[in-house]
Formats: C-alpha cells, sequence, structure tokens
C-alpha cells in the first residue's frame, strides 16, 4: 500500500511564515530606486554583502516595487558591451574612455534573467511545498515577502505602502536552513547521494547541453573569460582549474560586485590574481565525493554559508556541480512521483 514520503508530509504543513519565524538576523530591507546606475548598484550589493535587490519607483508617495535585480543580471549587462566583445576593446588602456556604460540606469538590468523579468512576491500564508516549484523550475533563487497583500491604487497599480507593510526576502539559503533544521523530519530523501543530486534542476528545466562536464575556465584565463563563461552557460559560477584538471577555485556571479570604473581592467587580470585581489586571498570551494548524502552536502553548505558544491573525484577533479536549486528540487512532490 503506498505512503506519503515523510517530507513530503512534513511539506505539506508549513508555510512561508514558518521559514520566517526561523530565519536568521532579519534585517532591513535594502532598496533602490530606479534612478539609480549600474555603478550604483554594484557598489550597493558589495557594501551590503547582498546578491540582489529590489528596484522601486516612487508612485503618488509610495514605493512601487518593479523587479529584483541580482548579480547575474550585472554578469549579463557587462558581458554583453561592445567593449568585451571588440577584439582589440579588452585593453586596459580602453576602459577609462569607455565606461561610461556603467552611468546607465539600473533599469536595464530588468530582464536579463529569469528573476528579474517577472516580479515574484510571497506572502506569509503560502504554502512552503508550493513555493518549491519558483526555486526550481522557475529558477528563482529569492522572493519578496509582504506581511499583507498589496492592495491597487484607482488605476489599477499594486502598491505597498511601507508604513503599514515590512517586506523581506525569502531566499533559497533560508529555505535550506530551515529544511536541515527539520532533518529528523525529512526522512529518507536525505540518504540520496550526492552524484543523484548533482545537476538535479538542469534536468527538471530540460536543459541537457549542461549535462557534461560542469562549467570550467583554467588558471590560465582572464576573470572576463570566467564571467563570459558564466554567462554563456546560463551558470552562477565556474570551476577554475589547474593544468592537470583539479579543482583551485571558483568564479561566482557574486565576484563582480564593486565593480566601478577604477576597477573596470582588473577584469583583464588573470582569474587567479583578480580573486585574490577581490578577495584578499585564494581559498578552495567546498567540495564533497559522489557517495556524500543529501544530508551531508546540505550541512556543509550551511556550516560554509556556500552557495553550492563540487563534486570531485578521487583525484580531486570537479565532475559534477550541486547548487541549492538542486538541492529544493529533491524536495519537489513531482520528483517523487506525488
Amino acid at each position: 500500500m503506498y505512503s506519503t514520503p515523510q517530507h513530503i508530509s512534513f511539506l505539506k504543513g508549513q508555510t512561508i511564515d514558518s521559514v520566517i519565524k526561523e530565519k536568521q538576523n532579519i534585517s532591513q530591507l535594502i532598496e533602490i530606486p530606479i534612478t539609480a546606475t549600474i555603478e550604483e548598484a554594484f557598489d550597493v550589493l558589495l557594501a551590503e554583502n547582498i546578491l540582489s535587490v529590489p528596484v522601486y519607483r516612487l508612485w503618488r508617495g509610495h514605493k512601487q516595487p518593479i523587479a529584483i535585480v541580482n548579480v547575474v543580471d550585472l554578469v549579463a549587462f557587462v558581458c554583453l558591451q561592445p567593449i568585451f566583445n571588440n577584439g582589440n576593446g579588452c585593453e586596459s588602456s580602453n576602459f577609462n574612455s569607455k565606461s561610461i556604460f556603467l552611468q546607465n540606469s539600473i533599469g536595464e538590468l530588468i530582464g536579463l534573467s529569469a528573476e528579474s523579468t517577472h516580479l515574484t512576491i510571497c506572502h506569509p500564508d503560502d504554502l512552503l511545498i508550493d513555493t518549491l516549484e519558483l526555486f526550481t523550475r522557475k529558477q528563482v533563487h529569492r522572493v519578496l515577502v509582504t506581511e499583507r497583500r498589496p492592495v491597487e491604487d484607482q488605476d489599477g497599480e499594486e502598491v505597498i505602502n511601507e508604513d503599514e507593510v515590512k517586506p523581506c526576502f525569502v531566499s533559497q539559503t533560508d529555505i535550506v536552513r530551515f529544511l536541515f533544521q527539520h532533518n529528523h523530519q525529512l526522512g529518507k530523501i536525505l540518504d540520496t547521494s550526492a552524484s543523484e543530486v548533482s545537476n538535479r534542476t538542469i534536468r527538471l528545466i530540460g536543459r541537457n547541453n549542461l549535462l557534461g562536464q560542469p562549467s570550467s575556465i583554467t588558471i590560465h584565463d582572464q576573470a572576463l573569460t570566467a564571467f563570459k563563461k558564466i554567462h554563456q552557460d546560463g551558470v552562477s559560477a565556474v570551476a577554475v582549474v589547474g593544468d592537470d584538471g583539479t579543482l583551485v577555485g571558483e568564479v561566482s556571479a557574486a565576484d563582480l560586485r564593486g565593480l566601478n570604473r577604477e576597477r573596470l581592467s582588473d577584469l583583464t587580470k588573470p582569474v587567479i590574481m583578480f580573486l585574490k585581489s577581490s578577495k584578499g586571498d585564494l581559498t578552495k570551494p567546498l567540495t564533497c565525493h559522489g557517495k556524500f548524502t543529501l544530508s551531508q552536502v546540505m550541512a556543509g553548505i550551511i556550516r560554509s554559508k556556500a552557495h553550492r558544491v563540487w563534486v570531485v573525484d578521487e583525484d580531486d577533479v570537479p565532475i559534477g556541480v550541486i547548487t541549492l536549486s538542486d538541492i529544493l528540487s529533491m524536495f519537489l512532490p513531482d520528483v517523487n512521483g506525488q
């Protein structure tokens, strides 16, 4: 006789509010106006140590959220600039005179990623099991949660009155942490091997062209090459490998934060130099072997405050990657025949 898996039974009784109540360090939401520049967006993300920020416009004295832009949007925007697509454009001497694009409106970022294409607003009473669809198939990494549903003004526009509403973000990290805090209620799903979890989302959304080796660059490549690879492959990070193919580091979309006119030429540096100058040191990313369990992977991500785990073979060569989306997709009802 068929019985509902334990993790499905648990999820059906949870809401977004369940996650918020256990969310650590809920801070005031950082927002930027549609009038902000691209360079200001880079600075805000770095200064606040965040990966995304809501963009709003003022409408009759109220803030009207338009979109959530993130580091992936910034990478796409930079990689699409003509200066980086010209054979002679990567000379550092050309950058100062051609950095004017950083003064463009942040509005130009909207729609460059799946997340910024449509503003996703959730509410505390939304069922957690339903929002997993957003965080996996819809490729959304964070949602804006309001304590009450926005009202429409007489022109039919949704407006959030911040005198009455205190919006906050709920991210993939928040949900993974929430699930792990309740691991004793999740059952056998946590015993799934890392090799089975790896690339789960890619299969889910039908991007089978990425099912081979994970996206990577070599230690000899420029930093710009890494960000172009991120944009072209539609991933959030690439592995950096040595001459023997072993994992040396990683470059993520987040590493582009803080880019300004003075730092634009840093993109021409070898990737290792770029990482050392931006982070102060070169740290090896989080790794696991294929026989690790989902539980062990989740524990590692939470402990390391990482956003992904690279699956490596016995020679430390990357053979896969597990993202937060991959982890959350394991808890989708239909993945397990529900």
